[in-house]
């Protein structure tokens, strides 16, 4: 893996930092720690977390790992501690925008590193080599264009050398590595070569010389040295591109379906799906329309046409479809995040989703719904910036449009707001949730009227739809037609908005309007169960749950609201 960001450079491969093309040097340690930092962007890593995974079980202190971070951030010129942020009293937090490209898994190079040899004159320095055959292992499968042969399945090699051909061949290994350690005292010769299969000539040999005082340091400098030796030897292979698509029939199968998708309606998902379909039929499994289908299918969740998840289902499969092709790849994380979001799990959504854009900060897809997921949150800045980024990449898609106006209600800006939900309705007239957004906005502004008929030309297009339904019930609260609010809300709406974030924070405001206090107060506590807990919307801008403050299990609810929502935004 190779992550850049600014003019550094840092491949996991070589075991390098490059700034402004130059190499930096870094201790192993300090290394370690920079890439799981890189792979856990934008989130908290605490140092108990980062010890254990650096350090293992060896016990050292805080300093080792303060001072790997005064070297990783010299290294990367983070100067101002702004890329690497310290999160007092609690860990550290990777803050870089950065891209990042993977090898593709099926075709990596093989390697089998099989038991290292005792051969000391007391032969009792086993355990040393044992653990020098699992560190290099460890090592070497962190290079992801390498297929390393577990220590489990290479110890089973142990004491049975004349049937090491034999097994590596089995196991389809291109390479052997292989050697012996030598103890005289307490110095220690290390010889190691690479062989590849079938072959009696060792494409490489090393050896190294140390004593057991300075054992762990000799484990580590073998282990990088091997690393670094076998990338340039064999470095990763041009990966099988299994997102381009070279067919004309399957790139307009796949633009009609985005077109189709962004619809709102049942009839459009179902024609998205279809042309999916007929893509993957033309140019067999690929990412990108594998990852468009499975987002098709948590559409159907999100405007409430999947209320027993079998949809949601079959979109976790296409994720796992697209990692058995690739897996790292972007649109199979950005995928999951957006199973997870629509199961209702909206902080589990929130890691693969942030890993995604991490690989690939262009994707309008992965932009769009971060960028709800935090503004649901209470992170507005972080949700406005991603949401800009959005329109730039992708201005003719016209959801986009809308989004920095959600933040805009969010934050009770409804004047503000409503340019950008005209835009959405002006460009994609016949879609019901543009409809349903303008017409809800409009009420939000206090303009009934606009909002009436908006909601009338919905109501006859859609007449059946979800949307529709949740227009009348709004409109009818708003309006004071507290019977006409209850039956707008069919067991039908109630069904499909257990899950949902929208409908049920929708639903919320309907009873809340109605003066029914203890529902609304239960379908608020489902929205927080979700994971809206943007604190500032619930207690300060919105108006439509003034029926309900003051209620003590308002208040309550608006309590643990507030903590979660300051957790979150402490580390934006």
């Amino acid at each position: 893996m190779i992550y850049r960001f600014g003019d550094t450079s840092v491949d996991t491969l070589r075991a390098e930092v490059r700034r402004a093309g130059e190499t930096v040097p870094l201790r192993r340690k300090s290394f370690d720690v920079l890439v799981y930092l890189l792979q856990r962007p934008r989130r908290v890593v605490t140092k108990v977390e980062l010890l254990d995974a650096v350090w293992g079980d060896r016990i050292v202190t805080e300093g080792s790992l303060k001072h790997c971070l005064m070297e990783v951030r010299a290294a990367i010129g983070d100067h101002e501690r702004k890329l690497i942020r310290t999160v007092p009293r609690r860990g550290y937090i990777l803050e870089a925008p950065f891209s990042s490209k993977a090898p593709a898994a099926d075709q990596r190079t093989s390697i089998l590193v099989a038991p290292i040899k005792d051969q000391s004159i007391d032969g009792d320095s086993a355990y040393i080599a044992d653990g020098l055959t699992e560190e290099i292992i460890v090592e070497l499968s962190k290079i992801q264009s390498f297929r390393v042969i577990s220590s489990a399945s290479a110890m089973r090699l142990k004491g049975a050398s004349e049937t090491q051909q034999d097994t590596a061949r089995e196991l389809g290994v291109d390479f052997i590595l292989d050697g012996s350690i030598r103890r005289r005292g307490d110095k220690l010769r290390v010889t190691l070569q690479l062989s590849q299969l079938d072959s009696d000539d060792a494409q490489w040999s090393e050896r190294y010389n140390g004593t057991l005082a300075d054992l762990f340091d000799m484990h580590d400098e073998i282990a990088r040295a091997v690393t670094k030796e076998l990338t340039m030897r064999f470095p990763a292979p041009e990966p099988m591109d299994r997102e381009k698509l070279e067919d004309p029939r399957a790139v307009e199968s796949y633009l009609r379906a985005r077109y189709q998708m962004w619809r709102f309606s049942q009839r459009g998902l179902q024609q998205a799906e279809r042309h999916l379909e007929n893509g993957l039929d033309l140019v067999g499994p690929n990412t990108r329309l594998l990852a468009t289908l499975g987002h098709v299918y948590a559409r159907y969740s999100e405007i409430g046409l999947d209320p027993n998840g079998a949809l949601l289902e079959k979109a976790a499969d296409c994720a796992e479809r697209i990692f058995e092709l690739d897996a790292n790849s972007s649109r199979g994380n950005a995928l999951l995040g957006m199973v997870q979001f629509h199961s209702g799990a909206l902080r589990a959504a929130l890691e693969p989703l942030e890993r995604a854009l991490g690989a690939n900060p262009t994707d309008p897809d992965t932009l769009g719904t971060l960028g709800y997921l935090y503004a649901l949150i209470g992170r507005n800045e972080q949700a406005l910036h991603l949401f800009s980024e959005c329109l730039a990449i992708d201005p003719l898609t016209p959801i986009n449009h809308c989004m920095p106006g959600f933040v805009a209600l969010l934050e009770g800006r409804n004047s503000d707001a409503l340019p950008h939900y005209r835009q959405f309705l002006k460009m994609d007239p016949y879609n019901s949730f543009a409809a349903w957004s303008l017409g809800y906005v409009l009420l939000r502004n206090g303009r009934h009227d606009e909002a009436s008929e908006v909601i009338g030309e919905l109501k006859v297009n859609h007449p059946d739809s979800i949307m529709a339904q949740l227009a009348d019930a709004i409109l009818s609260g708003v309006c004071g037609k507290h019977e006409a609010t209850r039956n707008a809300i069919t067991s039908e709406l109630r069904s499909a908005a257990k899950d949902s974030e929208l409908l049920s924070r929708e639903i919320t405001h309907s009873l809340a309007l109605a003066g029914e206090t203890d529902e609304a107060l239960d379908w608020l506590e489902n929205t927080v169960r979700i994971g809206n807990v943007n604190y500032p919307f619930w207690a300060q801008h919105n108006e439509w749950v003034d029926s309900i403050r003051g209620n003590s299990r308002f208040d309550a609810i608006m309590r643990d609201v507030e903590r979660e929502w300051m957790s979150v935004t402490s580390i934006s």
